[in-house]
């Protein structure tokens, strides 16, 4: 039997900044162009801002279509720009949640001993709720001594949750 894990839904809103941000990349690329035969001067800032304009256009295909995150009972993964990595969750000391300064949705840091904080942003996700109490779960598997930050168990509770046991249980597809 496979190992239950719970993988991140992105939402409507999710798709939404994406194809806006891809459409205002675009335009901003657009006007760049246009500036640049007209003889804008100075040229260099023309450049920048076609630049930004590509960042954005990037920005928005990664927002949509390149980002996801599962969580095991073993390890976190983080897809970025198509590429998985993954994150051990042992070690994993504390954890606290924070409003995201897009959209106010939740950005789970986790702290361990000896290793850099990890932030976990789930407001592109339609499941952040329960993909923060399955991940809550696997790093008390690793840590029952886990300490949750206040404001954080006001939002969720503390774990254990059961998340990841109850969709091994009730058999839902992986």
């Amino acid at each position: 039997m496979s190992t239950p894990k719970i993988t991140s839904i992105r939402s409507v809103q999710t798709y939404l900044v994406a194809v806006g941000l891809m459409v205002m990349g675009a335009v901003l690329v657009g006007l760049c162009v246009g500036a640049w035969f007209q003889g804008v001067e100075p040229r260099w800032s023309v450049i920048l801002f076609g630049l930004l304009g590509i960042y954005m256009v990037l920005l928005g295909v990664e927002e949509g279509w390149l980002s996801g995150l599962e969580v095991t009972p073993r390890c976190l993964r983080l897809q970025s720009f198509g590429r998985w990595q993954e994150y051990p969750l042992e070690g994993l000391e504390a954890a606290d949640g924070l409003r995201d300064i897009l959209a106010g949705g939740l950005q789970l840091i986790l702290i361990g001993k000896e290793r850099e904080a990890l932030k976990v942003p789930l407001r592109r996700y339609r499941n952040a709720g329960q993909l923060a109490q399955a991940l809550l779960d696997a790093a008390w598997l690793h840590n029952p001594d886990l300490v949750v930050m206040p404001r954080l168990a006001r939002r969720l509770g503390a774990p254990p949750f059961g998340v990841l046991a109850a969709r091994k249980r009730s058999g839902k597809p992986q």
